[in-house]
C-alpha cells in the first residue's frame, strides 16, 4: 500500500497477491461448478427419458416444471456460493484494510497542509487560483459523496444483525427439514417423476444450504465489515477536512490577491480622475463612471468571499442534517428507545434551525441571483456597445452635445475619452467573470439551502412525530435521590448571580439611556397602578344594566384593568429583556433572560384575570358573573400563580440552560410540583358550585372534567417521574398556555357579550317606547290580529341570536387557538397511526380485496369528526343567520332555507367522513342506506312527502311569512314555514300547523304574493220603484268619497238582476292592501246608508205575497 500525500489517498498495490487469490478461488469454485455440470448432465438426460416415456401428460408436464425450477434454483445456488466465495476473500483482506486505514488517520493534518501550501506557485495569478479553487471544491464535493455512501452502507449494516440470527435460525431449520430426499407420493408413481422431484429438491437444498453459508459468512465479518466502514468514514471525513481547509486556504490567497490588485485599480482611476480636473463634462462623467465600475468591482469580490465562505457554511450544515437524519432514522429503525436515544435526539431537535428561517435565506438568494443575472446581461451589452471603440466615442459626444448649452464644453474629448473608454473595457472585463463566479457560488448556494431545507422539514417531522414518546433520563431511583442535593445546589449557586449582577451593573453604566428609560416605563405603569382600582370603581358606579345601558363605562374600566394588570409583566418582560442584552447566548444570564419572556405570557394572562375579579371590577359589575365563581377564583388562582409560575420557571430556565444536571433534576422535580399544584388547583375549582353549576345539578361533562383533568395532569407528573422530563415539559407548556388561551378568550367574549347586552337593552327600550306611542295613538279597534313586519326582530330574537354566535365564537376561537397552543405536540398524535385495532376489507385500484388497518390515530380523528360534525350542525346555522339578518333584501324563509341546508350538509359531510375514518366505507354503506331509503319512503310516505314539499316551497316560495292565505276553507297569515309543516295564525287568533303537502296538492290562494291591491264587492239591493241612475250615481259617489278606495283601477258599479224583492246593484272597488278591505267596507256601508237616507231610497227587504184558496169553514 501506498500513500499519496499530494491527495491523501489510500493506493493498494498487490501484484504479488493476485495469482495466489486467483488459485484460491479456483479451487473453491472447482467442485461446486463440477457438480453443478454433473447436475446439468443429469438433468438432460431426464429431460430427454422423459419425452421418450409413456407418461401422461400431467405427470410429464409436473416432471417438466420440477427440472425447471430445479435449474433455476442450482443457477442461485451458483450465484450464492459465488457471492460466498466474494464475502470470504473480503473477510480475509479486512484486517489489512483496516490496519491500513488506522495508518491513514495517523497523517500529520498540519504537516500537510503545510507542505501542499509550499507546493503552491507563489506568483501565481488569481486565474491560475481560481482553477485550482475549482479543482479543489469538485475533490470535496466528490468526498462528500463518498462519506455519504459509506455512512449509508454503515446504516444498513446495524440493522442487518437484528434479521440475521433470525433468518439463520430459520435457514437451518429448512435444511433440517430438507435432509430427507423424497420419496414415492403412490404405489404407481413412475420412476421419472420421482426422479425429477429428487433432482428437484437436491438442488433446492443446495440452494438453502448455499444461503445459510452466506448468512452465517455475513454474520461473521459483520464486526470486522463495521469496523472498517467506521474507519473508511473516518479517513474519509479527515481527507474531507484537508481539502475544506486547502479551499479556505485558496479562498483567502485569493481574496488578499485581488484586493491589493483592486486597491491599486482604484488608486490609479482616482488618480485618473484627479489628473482630469477641470476638463469636459463628458470626460468627468466617464472618469466617474469608471469609479463605479471599479467601487462595484471590488464590492463583488468582497461578496463573492462572503459567497463561498457561506456555501461552505451551508454545505457543512446540510451534511450534518442529512447525517443527523440519517442516523436517527437508524437509532429508531434499531428500536433504541431509551433515555441516550431520547436526549440524542432532543439535542438535535434544540440544535435544528427552523424551517421558516431556510425558506427566508432560500428566498434572499433566489432574489440576489436574479439580480445578478441581470446584471451579467447588461454587462454584456455594455460590451458589445464598447466592441467599437470609436463609434461609441461618437455616441458619447453626440450625446453630451445634444443636452449642452456651451459649443466650447467639449472640447479636448477626443483625445481625453479613448483611454477611459479602454479602461472601462478593461474594467468590465474584470468585473464580467467575478459576478459569474458569484452566480455559480449562489447557485451552488441554492442547491445546497434547498437540500437543507427537504432534510430539515424531514428531521423535524421525523422528532416531532416521536420524541414525544422517548425517555430523556432515567427513571427516578436512588442514585437520583443521592444527586438532588448537588442538583438543587446548581440552582441556588450564588455566584453566578453575583456575575450577573456585577455584568448588570457594568450594562447599566455603559448604556445608561436604555436602563433609564427601562426604569421610567417601570415608574410610569407603578403609577398606573396605583389610580387603577379608584378608576375601576367609578367606572362601576356608572353602571345600571337595567335603565340606563352603557358600553362606554365598560370599555374605559377595561383599559384601566390591563393597566393596572400589565405592571409586573412589563416588568418582568423588562428585566428579562436586559438580561439577554447583558449575557452572551447560551450562558446564564442570557438563559435567565429567556427563562423570564417565557414566563410573560402566562404571567399577564393570570394578572388580567386577576384585576378582572377585584370587587367592582370587570367580572363583577360588567360581566355579571357570579359570586361563587368570583370568590373561587379569587382564593386559587393567585395561590397557583404563586406556586406553578415560579416552578415554570425553573424549568424554562433548565431547558435553555442544556445542562444535564439541571434538567435531569430542577426541571424534573419543578414539573412534578406543578402538575400536582395544578390537578389540586383544577380539582377545587370545578368543585359544583364554585366556577360553574350553581342553581341545577351538575351534568355528567362536569363531574367528567373534573376528574379527568387531574388525572392527566398527575400522569404529566408520572411522566416526568419516569424520565420523560422534556415530554413532561412540553406538555405542561402546552397545559399553561392552554389556561392563558382560556383566560383571554373568556375576557374578550365578555367584552363582546356587555356590548350585545347594551344593544338588546337599547333595541328593548326603543320597541317599548314605541308601543307606547302606537297604543296611545290608536283610536280604531279591529278584529285583525296585530303582525309585526317580517324583517323587524325582536329584543328576544337578538338575545337568541347572540347567544348562538357567542357559543359559535368561543367555539371557534378556542378551537383554533388550542391547535396553535398544541402545534408541538399534535405530531406526535399521528404515531398512533402505528397502532392497528382492527381491519377491514377494501377493493383496490386493481378490483382485488386488500385489507386496510383502522389504527388508533383514524379512530380518535373519526370521533373527532363526529363531536365537530355535531357541534358545527348546531351552532354554524345560528351564525350564518345572523349574519344573513345584518344584510339587507334578505328575507326569513331565505335564511331558513340556507340554514337548513347548511346543517343537512354538515351532518352528512361530517358524518360520512367520521364513519369513513372507522373504517366504513361509501361502498359499504351505500346498500345499506338504498335499503334503508326504500324502506323508510314506504313506511314514512307521508313524512318524506311533506319533507319534499317543504323543500319545493323553500325554494319556490309561493308564499312568505306575513302573507294572507286561503287554503280550502282556511283563511289566516303566515307566520312560520319548516321543512315539514307550515304554521297558520287565522284571524280568530288560532294557530293551525298545516302540513306542507296540503299546499303542494291543493288549491292555493295567496292574497299578496305579487301585488297587495285587491278588490271589494258591496251588494245592494233597494226597493222596487227606485230609480236606478239615482242608485248607481249615489253608489259610486260613497266610492269616491272613500280616501282608500283607490282612483286606479277606478271604481264601478252594476244594476245587476231583478231580485225577488228588490233591485240588485253591485259596487265593485279596489284597496291598496289586504288591512284595508274590512275598514274600507266598513266605511262605504256607512255612507251609503247615509246617501240613501238622504234621497229617500228605500233599501229592500223580502215580501212574500200569499193568495188563499180555500178558507176554512166558520164554527
Amino acid at each position: 500500500m501506498q500513500i499519496d500525500t499530494s491527495a491523501h489517498r489510500i493506493i493498494y498495490c498487490r501484484p504479488h497477491g493476485l495469482l495466489p487469490a486467483a488459485l484460491f478461488l479456483w479451487l473453491v469454485i472447482a467442485p461446486f461448478t463440477a457438480s453443478l455440470a454433473v447436475a446439468s448432465v443429469e438433468t438432460d438426460l431426464l429431460r430427454t427419458e422423459i419425452d421418450n416415456s409413456s407418461l401422461d401428460a400431467t405427470a410429464a408436464q409436473a416432471a417438466n416444471e420440477a427440472l425447471d425450477a430445479a435449474d433455476i434454483a442450482d443457477r442461485e445456488a451458483a450465484a450464492l456460493s459465488k457471492r460466498v466465495d466474494e464475502l470470504r476473500a473480503e473477510h480475509a483482506g479486512l484486517p489489512k484494510r483496516i490496519e491500513d486505514l488506522q495508518k491513514a488517520l495517523q497523517l500529520d493534518r498540519e504537516q500537510a497542509l503545510r507542505t501542499w501550501s509550499e507546493r503552491l506557485p507563489a506568483d501565481a495569478d488569481g486565474e491560475t487560483l481560481e482553477r485550482l479553487l475549482e479543482q479543489q471544491q469538485r475533490i470535496v464535493s466528490e468526498l462528500q459523496a463518498q462519506i455519504d455512501a459509506v455512512e449509508l452502507e454503515m446504516t444498513v449494516s446495524l440493522t442487518k444483525p437484528l434479521q440475521a440470527a433470525s433468518d439463520i435460525a430459520a435457514l437451518r431449520r429448512r435444511v433440517e427439514d430438507m435432509s430427507a430426499p423424497p420419496v414415492a407420493d403412490q404405489a404407481g408413481e413412475r420412476t421419472a417423476l420421482l426422479k425429477a422431484r429428487q433432482i428437484r429438491h437436491a438442488s433446492e437444498l443446495r440452494r438453502a444450504k448455499a444461503e445459510l453459508d452466506l448468512r452465517v459468512i455475513e454474520q461473521d465479518s459483520a464486526a470486522l465489515r463495521q469496523r472498517q466502514l467506521e474507519l473508511s468514514v473516518r479517513e474519509l471525513r479527515q481527507r474531507l477536512g484537508i481539502d475544506q481547509r486547502r479551499v479556505e486556504i485558496l479562498q483567502d490567497r485569493i481574496a488578499n490577491l485581488w484586493r491589493t490588485e483592486l486597491q491599486t485599480l482604484i488608486k490609479h482611476l482616482a488618480e485618473t480622475e484627479a489628473a482630469l480636473a477641470g476638463s469636459s463634462e463628458v470626460v468627468l462623467l466617464a472618469a466617474e463612471e469608471n469609479i463605479g465600475l471599479g467601487a462595484e468591482l471590488v464590492d463583488n469580490h468582497e461578496q463573492l468571499s462572503r459567497d463561498r465562505r457561506a456555501l461552505t457554511s451551508i454545505e457543512e450544515e446540510r451534511a450534518y442534517v442529512t447525517e443527523a437524519l440519517r442516523d436517527s432514522r437508524a437509532r429508531l429503525d434499531l428500536g433504541g428507545a431509551n433515555e441516550h436515544v431520547g436526549r440524542w435526539m432532543w439535542t438535535e431537535r434544540r440544535r435544528l434551525e427552523t424551517p421558516a428561517r431556510l425558506r427566508q435565506t432560500l428566498d434572499s438568494t433566489r432574489i440576489t441571483l436574479a439580480d445578478l443575472r441581470l446584471r451579467l446581461v447588461t454587462l454584456n451589452d455594455q460590451q458589445q456597445q464598447l466592441s467599437d471603440i470609436p463609434r461609441a466615442l461618437r455616441a458619447l459626444q453626440e450625446a453630451s452635445e445634444a443636452g449642452a448649452d456651451d459649443e466650447q464644453s467639449d472640447a479636448g474629448s477626443d483625445e481625453q475619452l479613448p483611454p477611459l473608454l479602454h479602461e472601462r473595457v478593461e474594467l468590465l472585463r474584470l468585473l464580467e467573470p467575478v459576478i459569474a463566479r458569484r452566480i455559480a457560488a449562489l447557485q451552488q448556494s441554492e442547491t445546497a439551502l434547498q437540500e437543507r431545507l427537504t432534510a430539515t422539514e424531514a428531521l423535524q417531522a421525523l422528532l416531532d412525530r416521536h420524541l414525544l414518546w422517548l425517555p430523556s433520563h432515567g427513571d427516578v431511583d436512588r442514585d437520583w435521590l443521592d444527586r438532588v442535593p448537588a442538583g438543587l445546589h446548581d440552582l441556588t449557586l450564588l455566584s453566578r448571580f453575583a456575575t450577573t449582577l456585577k455584568l448588570s451593573i457594568r450594562s447599566a453604566s455603559e448604556r445608561p439611556a436604555l436602563w433609564s428609560s427601562c426604569l421610567i416605563a417601570m415608574l410610569a405603569l407603578i403609577t398606573l397602578r396605583l389610580q387603577a382600582r379608584r378608576r375601576i370603581r367609578a367606572q362601576a358606579a356608572l353602571i345600571d344594566r337595567t335603565h340606563t345601558p352603557n358600553y362606554k363605562a365598560t370599555g374605559v374600566a377595561f383599559l384601566w384593568t390591563a393597566l393596572g394588570a400589565l405592571s409586573v409583566p412589563a416588568a418582568l418582560g423588562i428585566i428579562g429583556m436586559l438580561l439577554q442584552q447583558v449575557g452572551n447566548p447560551g450562558r446564564y444570564s442570557h438563559s435567565l433572560g429567556l427563562a423570564c419572556m417565557a414566563v410573560l405570557p402566562m404571567l399577564l394572562a393570570i394578572q388580567l384575570l386577576r384585576w378582572s375579579l377585584l370587587d367592582s371590577g370587570l367580572a363583577d359589575a360588567h360581566f355579571g358573573w357570579h359570586r361563587q365563581r368570583r370568590q373561587a377564583l379569587q382564593r386559587l388562582v393567585p395561590l397557583g400563580a404563586v406556586i406553578v409560575l415560579p416552578l415554570y420557571y425553573v424549568i424554562m430556565l433548565a431547558f435553555f440552560r442544556r445542562s444535564d444536571i439541571a434538567i435531569d433534576m430542577q426541571a424534573r422535580l419543578a414539573v412534578i410540583a406543578s402538575a400536582v399544584a395544578l390537578a389540586w388547583i383544577f380539582w377545587r375549582l370545578l368543585k359544583p358550585g364554585k366556577v360553574w353549576g350553581y342553581a341545577s345539578k351538575p351534568s355528567p361533562m362536569h363531574w367528567i372534567l373534573r376528574t379527568l383533568l387531574p388525572l392527566l395532569l398527575l400522569a404529566n407528573a408520572a411522566l416526568a417521574v419516569s424520565g420523560y422530563i422534556y415530554s413532561a415539559g412540553v406538555l405542561l407548556k402546552s397545559v399553561l398556555e392552554s389556561i392563558s388561551l382560556i383566560i383571554v378568550v373568556t375576557i374578550a367574549l365578555g367584552m363582546l357579550e356587555r356590548w350585545f347586552l347594551v344593544g338588546r337593552q337599547n333595541l328593548a327600550m326603543r320597541q317599548f317606547e314605541a308601543g307606547q306611542a302606537a297604543a296611545r295613538e290608536q283610536t280604531v279597534n279591529t278584529m285583525e290580529s296585530v303582525v309585526i313586519p317580517e324583517d323587524d326582530i325582536s329584543a328576544q330574537e337578538v338575545g337568541a341570536q347572540t347567544a348562538s354566535l357567542l357559543r359559535g365564537l368561543r367555539l371557534s376561537l378556542l378551537t383554533i387557538g388550542l391547535l396553535w397552543v398544541w402545534v408541538d405536540v399534535l405530531p406526535a398524535i399521528y404515531r398512533l397511526d402505528e397502532i392497528a385495532l382492527w381491519h377491514f376489507s377494501d377493493t383496490g385500484a386493481d378490483g382485488a380485496t386488500v385489507s386496510l388497518p383502522v389504527t388508533l390515530d383514524a379512530v380518535l380523528l373519526g370521533i373527532f369528526a363526529l363531536v365537530v360534525t355535531v357541534l358545527g350542525s348546531r351552532n354554524l346555522p345560528g351564525l350564518v343567520e345572523l349574519s344573513l339578518l345584518s344584510r339587507a333584501g334578505v328575507d326569513a324563509a331565505s335564511r331558513y332555507v340556507i340554514t337548513s341546508l347548511l346543517r343537512y350538509t354538515i351532518v352528512i359531510g361530517g358524518t360520512l367522513i367520521g364513519f369513513s375514518l372507522l373504517g366504513m366505507r361509501w361502498s359499504q354503506l351505500q346498500w345499506m342506506a338504498a335499503a334503508l331509503t326504500v324502506g323508510l319512503g314506504f313506511g314514512l310516505q307521508e313524512i318524506f312527502a311533506n319533507f319534499v314539499s317543504g323543500i319545493i316551497l323553500l325554494f319556490e316560495r309561493p308564499f312568505r311569512v306575513g302573507d294572507v292565505i286561503t287554503v280550502g276553507d282556511m283563511n289566516g297569515r303566515v307566520t312560520r314555514i319548516r321543512t315539514r309543516a307550515t304554521t297558520i295564525l287565522d284571524f280568530d287568533n288560532k294557530e293551525i300547523v298545516m302540513p306542507n303537502k296540503t299546499f303542494i296538492t291543493g288549491h292555493l290562494t295567496n292574497w299578496g304574493l305579487s301585488d297587495t291591491t285587491t278588490r271589494v264587492i258591496v251588494k245592494v239591493g233597494v226597493a222596487y220603484g227606485t230609480d236606478p241612475v239615482a242608485t248607481r250615481e249615489l253608489l259610486l259617489q260613497a266610492a269616491a268619497e272613500d280616501p282608500r278606495v283607490l282612483a286606479e283601477p277606478a271604481p264601478s258599479c252594476w244594476f245587476l238582476a231583478f231580485g225577488a224583492s228588490s233591485l240588485d246593484f253591485e259596487l265593485r272597488v279596489f284597496v291598496a292592501s289586504l288591512s284595508d278591505r274590512l275598514e274600507s267596507q266598513n266605511g262605504l256601508n256607512i255612507r251609503i246608508n247615509e246617501l240613501f237616507a238622504e234621497h229617500g231610497i228605500q233599501i229592500a227587504f223580502p215580501q212574500l205575497d200569499l193568495h188563499v184558496r180555500d178558507m176554512p169553514p166558520p164554527r
